[in-house]
This record gives structure tokens, C-alpha cells and sequence, in this order.
């Protein structure tokens, strides 16, 4: 299996998995504050990736790892990105916020214009193109079966800008650390970045400490941390580091996709515009990746050919 392929496996599986946590982090902050339940998701994520890589006997070379880089990139970029995006989520709703996170590819492209680290050239702008049109289409038929714009979706962009920053950072400067440990340093350094701010919060009345493992919370829990949190990231990571962060997010264009098929299954509807801009997400992300006599090209300066 190719590289360039291996990275689109990686895209598809973390979109699958995490689409999921929208839903369920709605519905876990029935019960929970938005700061614990950030701290919880990443925190929790962490804990329980390192206990599994301890328990198979999985051993790194760490000595020589950047770890203050590492613990910076990721108190900043994953405890910011997180908080936002549960904040988000919050007021205003599941399928909103997964709309939003369809602007990544744009935000990375722009971003790695500005910083003078990718250039776009005609393939990649019309395979991104195509791709938001697909998102598009997608919002545009989701309208009509959710509540409209309430506001928390301010914090879902400032969650993509900062989630942005920090999967380009998190490629090209802690490239020696795998995938896998790397997700465990930055989610622990950013749920030790959420702990006490979350405190302070209650300190000062801004927010009261709210949690529950009650009946199905406990099961919603267990699946938001090593799941949609945890194991999503080493798929992310892994698949910016083959693709770049800017075509690797395109596969993001399909979470709010995702995100309805799973209230398909809850009840909801399925309509034949929301797959077509579904396959124009999928059409999107191909033409950035190949020429069109068939050969992969360049896919940016973040990622790896």
C-alpha cells in the first residue's frame, strides 16, 4: 500500500470516528460543563492511549524527543482547539459545528500561504473548490432539518483556526515523535493546560464543575476519550504527515455527512443532495492528489509525496 494511499485511509477513518463525538458531545453537555468535559476528552484520551501502549509492551525512543516543544505545541493547539470546539458545540448545535470544521482546507491553505510554507497551485485550488462545494451542498440540505445559526459558532472557528496551527506545527516540528506518542504528549499537555483554567473558572463563579457517569454518560464518556478523541488523533496525524495538513483536510468536508447519516439512523432524513455533495467531497480530495495523466503530485510542503 502507498503512502499517499495509507494517508487517505487514515483521513477516512478519522472523519469517521471523529464525526461521531459531535453528537455525543451535545449530549453528554446535558450533564457536563464544557471545561470538564474539554479536559475530560483529552486528558482521559491520553491516560488511556499511553496505559494501551504500556500494556502491549509498545517502547519509544524518547530521550531525544523535543518534549518542550512538544508540550507547548499541544497545551496551546489541542487544550485551546478543544475547549472551543466544546464550547461550540454547545451553543449552537452538532451539525453546525461539523459544518464549520469544513473550512479547515481553506484555513491550512491560507495559513500556509501567509507563512510563505505552501503554494497553491491550479490542482490543489480546484480539488479544494470542489470539495467546499460539496460541503456546501451538504449545509445547504442540512438547513432544512436543523435549528439555524445561534451563535457558538464563533467558537467552532476559533476551534479550525487553532486545530489548524496546531496540525501544521505538530508536523513540521515534532516530525521525530510517531503519530501515536505524539497524540498522547499533546492531549495530556493540553488537558494540563484545561485543568486549571477550569478550576479558576469555578473559583470565580464563571462556570460551576458539572459531571456524570450515570447510566448512559458512562458509555458516551468511554466512547468520546479513546475514540472520537484519541485514537481519531494518531489517524489525523498520521495522515497529515503523509498528505500535508491542507489535503488531509478535505476528508474533514465529509463530517458533517457523517454527522447526518448518524441521525439517519436516529430518526432523521437522508437526502439525495446530501450524498451527491458527499461524492463531490470525495472528487475533491482525489484531484488534489493526482495529475491528470495518473501520477501522483505534490500534495504540499507539509505533507510527504
Amino acid at each position: 500500500m502507498t503512502r499517499r494511499l495509507q494517508g487517505n485511509s487514515y483521513g477516512l477513518a478519522y472523519g469517521i470516528l471523529w464525526s461521531t463525538g459531535f453528537p455525543v458531545t451535545y449530549l453528554l453537555l446535558e450533564a457536563w460543563d464544557p471545561y470538564t468535559l474539554a479536559a475530560a476528552r483529552i486528558g482521559v484520551a491520553g491516560l488511556l492511549l499511553a496505559l494501551a501502549a504500556y500494556l502491549v509492551g509498545q517502547r519509544y525512543l524518547w530521550r531525544t524527543w523535543p518534549w518542550r516543544r512538544a508540550v507547548l505545541i499541544g497545551g496551546i493547539g489541542v487544550g485551546i482547539s478543544t475547549v472551543m470546539l466544546t464550547l461550540g458545540v454547545k451553543y449552537s448545535n452538532p451539525v453546525n459545528a461539523a459544518v464549520l470544521s469544513t473550512t479547515l482546507p481553506l484555513v491550512s491553505a491560507v495559513m500556509g500561504i501567509a507563512l510563505k510554507e505552501e503554494k497553491i497551485i491550479p490542482r490543489l485550488a480546484m480539488g479544494i473548490g470542489i470539495a467546499v462545494l460539496g460541503g456546501v451542498l451538504i449545509v445547504l440540505s442540512a438547513a432544512e432539518q436543523e435549528f439555524g445559526w445561534r451563535g457558538g459558532e464563533a467558537f467552532v472557528m476559533v476551534s479550525v483556526v487553532t486545530w489548524t496551527w496546531f496540525s501544521r506545527a505538530s508536523t513540521a516540528k515534532l516530525s521525530t515523535i510517531p503519530p501515536y506518542p505524539r497524540a498522547v504528549i499533546t492531549m495530556l499537555s493540553g488537558a494540563l493546560v484545561l485543568i486549571p483554567v477550569t478550576a479558576l473558572l469555578n473559583f470565580v463563579g464563571v462556570s460551576e464543575i458539572a459531571w456524570s457517569i450515570e447510566g448512559w454518560n458512562l458509555f458516551w464518556i468511554l466512547w468520546l476519550c479513546p475514540i472520537a478523541a484519541g485514537v481519531s488523533l494518531v489517524f489525523w496525524l498520521r495522515s497529515a504527515e503523509y498528505l500535508g495538513v491542507t489535503v488531509a483536510a478535505i476528508h474533514i468536508n465529509l463530517v458533517p455527512f457523517y454527522v447526518i447519516v448518524i441521525a439517519f439512523f436516529s430518526g432523521g432524513g437522508l437526502s439525495s443532495y446530501q450524498i451527491i455533495g458527499a461524492c463531490l467531497v470525495v472528487a475533491g480530495a482525489v484531484i488534489t492528489q493526482v495529475r491528470l495523466g495518473g501520477t501522483p503530485g505534490q500534495v504540499g510542503s507539509t505533507g510527504r509525496p
